[in-house]
């Protein structure tokens, strides 16, 4: 965050940074690259891998740290009543609810003019693969960004399966791992926008998001390996 720079949190994410931050720096130390490729201002869609139910706070944690708020997009169950749906809803997360065949396009659509910096896990759910590769994508990142004009910028983040393991309610909280995360450049989407939303630049837009991803995740755990 540059100096002078005052983030516009929230409420809701500055009670959420000042329980949170205490606990991440015991449990992780942190690697964050390309943070110069996250625009200041305007809405922008963040493509990251999915490897753990604990990796949306590390990359919230990157996203502030920059002076922005991210937005998720999240399962309607996690906007239900308590404490939990009340933060989701203050914190201004977009609603996925699947239970009705939706898939919060238009609710992201909007948050995106309004300048929202939305994080997207194209993958869909978290990888069961060991060695962290990536699912098949799904297409929404793609159409958010082709639609929006927004800028689609890929993450690639490792680490944050060792903290918790994937699927997995026993947290690790001795080995205090790395945790990398590796913002890219924003995707080249300027020829596909030009078709709109038909099927094939979709199809398109979509193969070079997971081709671009995947040699950035492939990276991360290549270096893992050679530590």
């Amino acid at each position: 965050m540059s100096p002078g720079t005052r983030p516009d949190w929230g409420v809701a994410w500055w009670v959420a940074f000042l329980v949170c931050k205490p606990v991440l720096i015991l449990v992780r130390r942190r690697d964050w690259r390309g943070l110069d490729q996250i625009p200041p201002s305007g809405g922008v869609v963040l493509a990251a891998n999915h490897v753990s139910h604990v990796d949306p706070l590390l990359i919230a944690e990157m996203v502030l740290a920059q002076g922005r708020t991210p937005a998720f997009l999240a399962k309607s169950s996690l906007f239900g009543e308590g404490i939990v749906g009340r933060w989701f809803r203050a914190a201004g997360h977009v609603e996925v609810d699947r239970s009705h065949g939706g898939d919060g396009f238009g609710a992201a659509l909007t948050a995106l003019r309004g300048g929202a910096l939305l994080v997207v896990y194209p993958e869909g759910s978290i990888t069961k693969d060991r060695d962290g590769r990536l699912l098949n994508l799904k297409t929404g990142a793609v159409r958010l960004a082709l639609e929006s004009g927004a800028p689609l910028i890929p993450v690639a983040q490792r680490g944050a399966q060792d903290i918790l393991p994937a699927y997995s309610r026993r947290p690790r909280l001795l080995k205090r791992p790395t945790v990398t995360i590796n913002v890219g450049r924003p995707l080249n989407l300027t020829d596909l926008r030009q078709r709109g939303l038909e099927p094939e630049a979709v199809r398109d837009g979509t193969r070079r998001l997971a081709d671009t991803l995947g040699q950035m995740v492939e990276e991360l755990e290549g270096g893992q390996r050679a530590d």
